[in-house]
């Protein structure tokens, strides 16, 4: 018996130092920011919104197999509009507000295959309807702000005279 122990005890070791040897690259977090062409953005309705609240969760999803990027803040100079959000058709008009207006407390997100971020866009579901847009536009929350245009989910309208706009987070 004793020789047995002997023998599951150094096999134990050596799979334990097989372990510690194998790399951790992929779950490093990356201090590289996210850029357009690292993502793949989308906008959804958010079926848990709380009472009171309607909410559309922005998706920050990693576009390739190797996509290890970082996002931080709150997505800036969004704007909601009709047609392509190019300039054609209606602008909405409405208000878009930090949901920390006092700066940026958020925390870096790590974007990488399987781990995405996202944000959230939140209105009062009371309020009356506004304005019914096709796309959103905005700044991804990275140093330069890269310009992304997404589709908006078709047919639901923005409500009350303005939207917040939270930080970035681990979906």
């Amino acid at each position: 018996m004793n020789t047995k122990f002997k023998a599951v005890a150094g096999i134990a070791v050596a799979a334990a130092g097989v372990v510690l040897l194998a790399p951790a690259a992929s779950a490093n977090p990356s201090d590289k920011p996210c850029d357009i062409s690292d993502l793949t953005v989308s906008v959804t309705p958010d079926p848990t919104s709380s009472a009171g609240q309607q909410a559309y969760v922005i998706h920050y999803v990693a576009a390739g197999g190797h996509t290890n990027c970082k996002l931080q803040g709150i997505p800036t100079a969004v704007t909601f509009t009709k047609g392509s959000g190019h300039g054609e058709g209606d602008g909405s008009g409405i208000g878009v507000v930090p949901d920390d207006p006092s700066g940026d407390s958020s925390v870096p997100v790590n974007v990488q295959p399987g781990k995405p971020a996202e944000s959230r866009i939140l209105m009062a579901s009371q309020a009356p309807v506004t304005f019914v847009p096709s796309v959103v536009n905005l700044n991804l929350p990275i140093p330069g702000g890269d310009t992304v245009t997404v589709g908006w989910p078709e047919g639901a309208p923005l409500k009350g005279e303005s939207v917040e706009v939270t930080a970035v987070s681990a979906a």
